[in-house]
C-alpha cells in the first residue's frame, strides 16, 4: 500500500512539475484597481504579452482544466499592481504560487502619457521584456520522469461519482458523509491543506479537496480507482 501512495505523491509532483515547467498562469479578468471587467483591454492585452513569453494562461473565471481546477498548486496566479497617480501610469507584475509565496516580481513600468487608454496598452506593453527575465524552473520541486510501468499503473480501471455528500471534521480529522449520512470516507490531514490521506472499507488512498468536490484515488486489488465527491 505504502508503494501505491508513493506513486500517488510522484503523480501529484509530476502534475505540478509539468504546469510549472510549462509556465501555467491564472490571471484575472478585474483586477482591485478595476471598476469593470477587462477594463482598457488591459486584461486580454496581459494575457496576449504572457502567451507571447510562452505561458499558458486562463483567467480565473474561466473554465480550468481538470487537473488545475482540482488543484491549484497546478498553476501559477499574475497579479497586476497599479501604482499610478494623475501625472504617471505605473504598473508591475508579479507571480505567486497557491499559497501567495511572491515568486517573481518585474520592475515597475510607466509612462507619463495622458490619455488612459493609451497609457496602460504602452506600460502593459513594456512588461514583455520583463517577464523574459523569469525562469520558472526555479519553482520546481523535483524533476519526475514517468516510467512505462508508472504509465500502465495510471490507466483508471474504475471511476465513480458520489452526489451531495458532506465535508465534516470529525475529532483530529475529517469523514465524508453520503445523502443519506453514512459516513463513506475517512481522512487525515496532511501538510497541504488541501491534500489528505483518506481510508474506505480497508484501503488507504489520497484524497484532493476543493470547493465544491473532492477526488479520491486508491488501488484495490492491483487497480487504480478513482472516485468523485460533489458537494
Amino acid at each position: 500500500m505504502m508503494k501505491n501512495l508513493s506513486i500517488l505523491a510522484l503523480l501529484f509532483l509530476s502534475f505540478t512539475s509539468f504546469a510549472q515547467e510549462n509556465k501555467v498562469i491564472i490571471i484575472s479578468n478585474k483586477y482591485e484597481f478595476q471598476k469593470e471587467k477587462n477594463t482598457y483591454n488591459i486584461n486580454n492585452m496581459l494575457k496576449a504579452i504572457l502567451v507571447s513569453n510562452n505561458y499558458q494562461v486562463f483567467f480565473d473565471d474561466e473554465v480550468l482544466p481538470v487537473s488545475i481546477a482540482q488543484n491549484r498548486c497546478n498553476a501559477l496566479t499574475g497579479v497586476l499592481l497599479d501604482n499610478s497617480n494623475l501625472l504617471v501610469t505605473k504598473l508591475k507584475f508579479q507571480i505567486r504560487d497557491c499559497k501567495n509565496n511572491l515568486l517573481f516580481e518585474t520592475a515597475e513600468v510607466k509612462t507619463r502619457e495622458k490619455d488612459y487608454q493609451n497609457a496602460y496598452i504602452e506600460t502593459v506593453r513594456m512588461l514583455s521584456p520583463e517577464l523574459k527575465k523569469y525562469n520558472a524552473t526555479v519553482i520546481q520541486e523535483k524533476d519526475v520522469v514517468a516510467t512505462p510501468e508508472l504509465d500502465e499503473r495510471l490507466k483508471i480501471s474504475e471511476f465513480k461519482t458520489f452526489l451531495n455528500c458532506s465535508f465534516v471534521k470529525v475529532g483530529d480529522g475529517f469523514s465524508i458523509f453520503d445523502v443519506n449520512q453514512i459516513q463513506v470516507l475517512e481522512m487525515n490531514i496532511t501538510s497541504s491543506p488541501n491534500i489528505f490521506i483518506a481510508f474506505k472499507y480497508g484501503v488507504n488512498g489520497v484524497y484532493t479537496k476543493t470547493d465544491k468536490k473532492g477526488i479520491f484515488e486508491y488501488y484495490f486489488e492491483g487497480k487504480y480507482m478513482v472516485e468523485e465527491y460533489l458537494f
